[in-house]
């Protein structure tokens, strides 16, 4: 079935005509991904060995949006993923971190829905894609959009599941609280040099997740805040409050920028966050435990940029403890991301990344990484 869904939606921009584009917006990219990373145990009572997982892959994913008014639209979307070639780990501790190509290997309509917007208002029901605070990925729901982000705006949704699909992640939730679904409400002000976002999530009687942000941005200089906090209420089996604080300052000069900041995670992580979709503290690729419990990370980051090359560098170290499976306090993880991209055209690019992380040898869940990935990218878009 995969290879049958997959086809079509890696050719089909090509097979179209000009004039079979005639009214349609069309965005599709697609990725030829590999990656190779090992993994060695450091803790003190147990030493796991040094083993390497690897895996290539082609990734695809197409928008379609179709005008019948001037106001009204259909958008169209789907996403496929197939692993090309696999080598897994065989230790279990191992293997139960990582995805294999039984679940990554699959396609699924990631945008279905019916929009209108007017400039003003604008409202979607069906299935779309977000990227929100706390939220990412295909949600099957309704929401409501009155105002601009490039001035203000207020957004209303509602939805009862989503799917995130990635070419090395994948996950679906249904049926949220037994069809009750997850609703809330975006604010976001934008008058220059501030933008200033509040948010509420709520899903009744299991958890409530709010916070906001604030952003400073003058040409060369910035300053960004946020804070996020999920409250367990009556129903909830993971019954834990969470909190996420994030702050940075950055700087602009010519082609260099840089960019410093902490954060901070309560006594108890971030489990019931990461369950709700969010890759938001995602800014290491492989995690460096800044969603543990008590996690306070400081990191630096650097990035050149030209108009072929782009450069980027983020180290960290967090401290942090461990209280779910031992009592363990005062833990310490180091984390260096590296990312090379080359634009060889205006839609064909490459880029490499390598990363490294080493966690503390009295840590009993993690162990130390690194990871190397090169992708070949090509970007199609007819508006």
């Amino acid at each position: 079935m995969i290879k049958l869904f997959f086809l079509p939606l890696l050719c089909c921009t090509a097979l179209l005509s000009d004039s079979l584009l005639d009214g349609f917006d069309i965005e599709s990219t697609i990725i030829v991904h590999s990656e190779s990373e090992q993994m060695q145990g450091n803790h003190a009572d147990e030493l796991l060995p040094k083993e390497r997982n690897s895996y290539s892959s082609l990734y695809a994913q197409l928008r379609m949006d179709y005008d019948i008014t001037e106001d009204l639209f259909l958008s169209v979307g789907a996403k496929a993923n197939r692993v090309l070639v696999e080598d897994t780990y065989t230790t279990p501790q191992y293997i139960r971190g990582k995805m294999n190509s039984d679940t990554l290997n699959r396609a699924i309509l990631s945008e279905a829905s019916v929009n209108y917007d007017n400039g003003v208002l604008a409202l979607i029901a069906g299935r779309q894609s977000v990227d929100y605070d706390w939220l990412l990925g295909s949600i099957d729901g309704i929401l409501a959009m009155a105002g601009s982000d490039d001035q203000m705006s207020l957004r209303l949704f509602w939805f009862q599941d989503y799917n995130i699909l990635q070419y090395n992640y994948y996950a679906r939730v249904e049926d949220i609280n037994e069809n009750k679904g997850m609703y809330g409400a975006i604010a976001k002000l934008n008058k220059t040099p501030v933008d200033l976002s509040v948010f509420s999530y709520y899903v009744e009687d299991l958890r409530h997740i709010f916070g906001g942000h604030f952003n400073l941005i003058d040409d060369r200089f910035g300053v960004n805040i946020s804070y996020s906090e999920a409250r367990a209420l009556s129903l909830a089996s993971y019954d834990y409050d969470e909190s996420f604080l994030n702050m940075s300052v950055e700087f602009l000069y010519r082609q260099h920028y840089l960019e410093a900041g902490v954060s901070k995670t309560g006594k108890n992580g971030l489990l019931a966050m990461i369950q709700m979709g969010s890759f938001m503290f995602g800014q290491f690729y492989l995690s460096n435990q800044v969603d543990r419990e008590n996690a306070l990370n400081g990191f630096v980051k650097y990035i050149y940029a030209d108009r072929q090359w782009r450069f980027e560098c983020i180290g960290g170290i967090t401290h942090y403890d461990n209280h779910f499976v031992h009592v363990e306090t005062g833990l310490r993880s180091y984390e260096l991301d590296l990312y090379l991209k080359y634009k060889i055209n205006a839609a064909l690019s490459a880029d490499m990344g390598v990363m490294f992380m080493n966690v503390d040898a009295n840590d009993p869940l993690q162990v130390d990484q690194n990871f190397v990935m090169f992708n070949m990218v090509y970007s199609y878009e007819n508006f």
